[in-house]
């Protein structure tokens, strides 16, 4: 199991999530492109500490675990 981290910069926000999630979709987002327009996927990730440590040190005022896929 990997693990991406999608940074919001509209939003201010982190989220970390399983690769398989349907919100990350191994890093490409649900509509399945890697646009950046209001963010970025980061990753793959092997492990959820460093997943969760890269997310932190984003800097980012609101970041936390994905809510759908609980990582």
């Amino acid at each position: 199991m990997t693990f991406h981290v999608y940074e919001n910069w509209t939003h201010d926000r982190s989220r970390v999530h399983r690769s398989e999630c349907v919100f990350s979709n191994d890093g490409k987002g649900i509509q399945g492109s890697t646009t950046n327009r209001n963010g970025q996927w980061l990753g793959p990730f092997e492990t959820i500490e460093v997943a969760t440590r890269v997310a932190n040190a984003l800097g980012r005022g609101d970041t936390k675990p994905c809510g759908n896929c609980r990582p």
